[in-house]
């Protein structure tokens, strides 16, 4: 493995090595295809700090969002979704 960057060929020869490594070190490793890059191979911990910042940064924007929506009563909008007061 050299550094932070792994050609797909490498890959191929030391799959189950470089998982091992990568869940070990904890830090991502850029495949690399016709001196591109390609993909990301990461840990799992990794990966799903990654996907619970996105979501973090999407309840945000929509949080965000919302502030500027008007805003009705509960009981309006019970009438309004339902036709009556249901509650």
């Amino acid at each position: 493995m050299n550094g932070t960057t792994l050609s797909v060929s490498k890959l191929r020869q030391n799959t189950a090595k470089v998982i091992e490594n990568v869940a070990k070190k904890g830090e991502p490793l850029i495949i690399i295809s016709r001196s591109k890059p390609k993909a990301v191979l990461a840990d799992i911990a990794y990966f799903n700090a990654l996907e619970e910042a996105v979501m973090d940064l999407t309840d945000a924007a929509e949080a965000e969002k919302a502030k500027n929506e008007p805003r009705t009563f509960f009981k309006n909008y019970i009438k309004r979704r339902w036709g009556s007061e249901a509650f």
